[in-house]
Protein backbone atom coordinates (compact mmCIF):
# COMPACT_ATOMS: atom_id res chain seq x y z
CA UNK A 1 0.00 0.00 0.00
CA UNK A 2 2.79 2.26 0.89
CA UNK A 3 4.20 2.26 -3.11
CA UNK A 4 0.74 3.17 -3.91
CA UNK A 5 0.49 5.91 -1.72
CA UNK A 6 3.43 7.14 -3.69
CA UNK A 7 1.74 6.89 -6.68
CA UNK A 8 -0.87 8.75 -5.98
CA UNK A 9 1.13 11.21 -4.42
CA UNK A 10 3.15 11.48 -7.73
CA UNK A 11 -0.42 11.88 -9.26
CA UNK A 12 -1.52 14.32 -7.34
CA UNK A 13 0.84 16.60 -7.49
CA UNK A 14 0.62 16.63 -11.39
CA UNK A 15 -2.99 17.08 -11.03
CA UNK A 16 -2.83 19.85 -8.63
CA UNK A 17 0.09 21.57 -10.71
CA UNK A 18 -1.17 21.15 -14.28
CA UNK A 19 -5.20 21.85 -13.77
CA UNK A 20 -5.55 23.11 -10.07
CA UNK A 21 -3.32 25.88 -10.11
CA UNK A 22 -2.15 28.52 -12.97
CA UNK A 23 2.00 28.68 -13.04
CA UNK A 24 3.13 31.80 -12.47
CA UNK A 25 5.23 33.51 -15.09
CA UNK A 26 8.85 33.92 -13.10
CA UNK A 27 11.65 35.43 -14.87
CA UNK A 28 13.18 32.03 -15.01
CA UNK A 29 10.16 30.25 -17.06
CA UNK A 30 10.75 33.15 -19.55
CA UNK A 31 13.88 32.35 -20.20
CA UNK A 32 14.49 30.03 -23.24
CA UNK A 33 17.02 27.58 -23.68
CA UNK A 34 18.15 27.19 -27.00
CA UNK A 35 17.12 23.41 -27.35
CA UNK A 36 14.32 22.59 -24.88
CA UNK A 37 12.10 25.24 -22.74
CA UNK A 38 11.93 24.80 -19.06
CA UNK A 39 8.82 23.78 -18.63
CA UNK A 40 9.19 20.88 -21.15
CA UNK A 41 11.78 19.43 -18.71
CA UNK A 42 9.22 20.07 -15.78
CA UNK A 43 6.72 17.43 -17.65
CA UNK A 44 10.42 15.53 -18.61
CA UNK A 45 11.17 15.45 -14.76
CA UNK A 46 7.30 14.87 -13.44
CA UNK A 47 5.85 12.19 -16.29
CA UNK A 48 9.59 10.32 -15.52
CA UNK A 49 9.04 10.71 -11.23
CA UNK A 50 5.18 9.20 -12.13
CA UNK A 51 6.01 6.35 -14.49
CA UNK A 52 9.13 5.36 -11.69
CA UNK A 53 6.54 5.66 -9.26
CA UNK A 54 4.19 3.07 -11.17
CA UNK A 55 7.36 0.40 -12.24
CA UNK A 56 8.18 0.64 -8.03
CA UNK A 57 4.32 0.13 -7.22
CA UNK A 58 4.12 -2.88 -9.39
CA UNK A 59 8.02 -4.47 -8.84
CA UNK A 60 6.45 -7.46 -7.17
CA UNK A 61 3.96 -8.25 -9.87
CA UNK A 62 4.67 -11.81 -11.33
CA UNK A 63 4.30 -10.98 -14.65
CA UNK A 64 6.98 -10.45 -18.00
CA UNK A 65 9.22 -7.15 -17.36
CA UNK A 66 8.05 -6.44 -21.15
CA UNK A 67 4.57 -6.40 -20.77
CA UNK A 68 5.19 -4.59 -17.10
CA UNK A 69 6.87 -1.86 -18.65
CA UNK A 70 4.57 -1.44 -21.76
CA UNK A 71 1.93 -1.29 -18.82
CA UNK A 72 3.90 1.25 -16.66
CA UNK A 73 4.54 3.19 -20.14
CA UNK A 74 1.09 3.14 -21.28
CA UNK A 75 -0.73 3.98 -18.57
CA UNK A 76 1.86 7.24 -18.04
CA UNK A 77 1.13 8.13 -21.46
CA UNK A 78 -2.61 7.77 -21.32
CA UNK A 79 -2.49 9.92 -17.94
CA UNK A 80 -0.27 12.51 -19.64
CA UNK A 81 -2.25 13.11 -22.52
CA UNK A 82 -5.66 13.20 -20.33
CA UNK A 83 -4.28 15.81 -18.33
CA UNK A 84 -3.50 18.05 -21.48
CA UNK A 85 -7.12 17.05 -22.47
CA UNK A 86 -8.74 18.18 -19.04
CA UNK A 87 -6.37 21.62 -19.83
CA UNK A 88 -7.55 22.32 -23.32
CA UNK A 89 -11.25 22.90 -21.51
CA UNK A 90 -9.41 25.20 -19.08
CA UNK A 91 -9.71 29.29 -19.63
CA UNK A 92 -6.15 29.74 -18.16
CA UNK A 93 -4.24 26.64 -19.87
CA UNK A 94 -4.14 25.02 -23.05
CA UNK A 95 -3.81 21.83 -24.80
CA UNK A 96 -0.04 21.54 -26.51
CA UNK A 97 1.24 18.36 -28.25
CA UNK A 98 4.89 19.02 -27.32
CA UNK A 99 4.15 19.04 -23.39
CA UNK A 100 2.32 15.60 -24.17
CA UNK A 101 5.49 14.53 -26.15
CA UNK A 102 7.46 15.56 -23.14
CA UNK A 103 5.32 13.79 -20.72
CA UNK A 104 6.06 10.51 -22.96
CA UNK A 105 9.84 11.50 -23.28
CA UNK A 106 9.38 11.09 -19.38
CA UNK A 107 7.46 7.61 -19.30
CA UNK A 108 10.80 6.38 -21.34
CA UNK A 109 12.46 7.29 -18.38
CA UNK A 110 11.30 4.20 -16.77
CA UNK A 111 13.39 1.89 -19.25
CA UNK A 112 16.32 1.86 -17.00
CA UNK A 113 14.16 0.29 -14.10
CA UNK A 114 13.30 -2.53 -16.24
CA UNK A 115 16.86 -3.26 -17.20
CA UNK A 116 18.35 -2.76 -13.96
CA UNK A 117 15.75 -4.51 -11.45
CA UNK A 118 17.10 -8.28 -12.09
CA UNK A 119 19.94 -7.04 -10.52
CA UNK A 120 18.58 -5.36 -7.24
CA UNK A 121 17.33 -6.81 -4.07
CA UNK A 122 14.41 -5.03 -2.55
CA UNK A 123 14.23 -5.23 1.19
CA UNK A 124 10.45 -4.88 2.56
CA UNK A 125 10.25 -1.35 4.70
CA UNK A 126 9.77 -3.81 8.69
CA UNK A 127 13.63 -4.95 7.80
CA UNK A 128 15.07 -1.18 7.71
CA UNK A 129 13.27 -0.40 10.31
CA UNK A 130 14.34 -2.72 12.57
Amino acid sequence: WLRWAGVATVAGVIFYASILTVPPGTPLETVKPELIPLDKWYHFLGYAAFGLSLAYATTDWDANRRWLFVGVFALTVVYGVGIELVQSQLPARYYSLADAYANAFGALFVLPWYALRPRLSLVPIREILR
